[in-house]
């Protein structure tokens, strides 16, 4: 793991040629196409709020996501540039919030597309109800979908595709077949951090007021969820994400979470790698 928080230094003063740091805001992209930043086009539902920032050297996306009703179920390819794996930390609940993610019980196509031409796609799936702080990777090929109250952070391989399988309300363009080719027909453990396949890792970390580590990972994607302080000469503040080469210093004004994310070289199981079709 390159990211490397060392906490038991507190003089920062380089005793060694460290290469110059970076430390750059990501600009957030307030999406619409049935998105919004929270505020809703005229005479327009919108189920969801979305605020993405593209950290295109890492091939990371992350997004903060508000939903207000149950989105479409949907999936990820599982390999080619259409891949997609995604992760996700809980950042607030409503009441009646919940998710789907992955299978209760192994399937067949068949079955799977009985459901989602009927409409009852859900009722295969496991409901999940979290709590704030709840994390879960969401691998390529697995189908889910996110339901109403949620605020959330996910952090995504980019560009990769996504494959609906239930209309979300004007649109009745599903991609069954290519789905059903890349989906995962048997139920995986849940799992908090990414995998090995993951092309990104995830660190969560915890900073009190005033405290001081080091940033050691060469490229980073570092997501405040909360709290404020600095990044090398920087002042960063909640809900911003952040594009940084160590080492850097970081130094907590208030209490802050952030959420570090480094390019990964997956492995690939060549025995999981089409779980799908057995």
């Amino acid at each position: 793991m390159l990211i490397e928080m060392q906490h038991d230094r507190k003089d920062f003063t380089r005793d060694t040629a460290y290469p110059p740091f970076l430390a750059e805001p990501l600009v957030p992209d307030h999406r619409s196409k049935s998105r919004c930043d929270g505020v809703p086009a005229r005479g327009q539902v919108q189920p969801l709020g979305e605020i993405a920032f593209d950290a295109a050297e890492t091939g990371i996306i992350v997004k903060w996501i508000k939903t207000d009703e149950p989105l479409p179920v949907q999936i990820h390819p599982q390999r080619g540039v259409s891949r997609k794996h995604k992760w996700w930390y809980i950042a607030d609940v409503g009441p009646g919030a919940y998710f789907h993610l992955g299978l209760k019980q192994t399937a067949t196509c068949d079955e799977i597309r009985e459901a989602a031409l009927s409409g009852r796609l859900t009722d295969l799936l496991r409901r999940i109800e979290p709590a704030i702080g709840d994390m879960f990777y969401v691998e390529a090929g697995t189908i889910h979908a996110l339901g109403p109250g949620l605020t959330l952070i996910e952090i995504q391989e980019s560009p990769g595709t996504t494959l609906q399988l239930s209309p979300d309300g004007g649109s009745h363009d599903l991609h069954l077949d290519q789905a059903l080719e890349e989906m995962t027909l048997n139920p995986q453990p849940i799992m908090p951090f990414p995998g090995e396949a993951a092309p990104f890792r995830i660190v969560q970390e915890m900073l009190a007021p005033e405290q001081r580590v080091m940033l050691m990972d060469p490229l980073a994607c570092v997501t405040v969820v909360e709290g404020s302080g600095t990044f090398g000469n920087y002042t960063y503040g909640p809900g911003q994400c952040w594009r940084l080469n160590g080492p850097l210093p970081v130094r907590a004004t208030e209490a802050t979470m952030l959420i570090v994310a480094e390019p990964h070289v997956p492995t690939t199981d060549s025995d999981n790698l089409w779980r799908a079709r057995h």
